[in-house]
């Protein structure tokens, strides 16, 4: 099975609100005297969501569509990785 045109657009679209999503929530959590809430949470939630999907996609994926879809997952995993390291009290690490 292909992955049609519209389908891509669709991912794409979606892709697009999850990652600004996530953006917001980090940009909230970087003001210091933020506390991790369920917006943080489901934000973080959509993104691993998000890429599950574009690795079921990408295996029906032509060449262009696939290399378009890798581009979009390295993103995915890049704001993905900020929240957990936003997360994450990193002071314990340096004892």
């Amino acid at each position: 099975m292909m992955t049609t045109r519209d389908s891509m657009k669709d991912l794409l679209s979606s892709s697009e609100k999850i990652i600004e999503q996530a953006e917001e929530q980090l940009e909230l959590s970087n003001r210091g005297t933020f506390q991790m809430n369920e917006d943080y949470r489901n934000a973080q939630l959509e993104l691993e969501t998000l890429s599950y999907k574009i690795d079921k996609v990408m295996n029906s994926a032509n060449a262009q569509q696939k290399e378009e879809l890798h581009r979009l997952q390295l993103l995915v995993n890049e704001r993905l990785n900020d929240m957990i390291f936003s997360d994450l009290d990193l002071t314990q690490f340096y004892r």
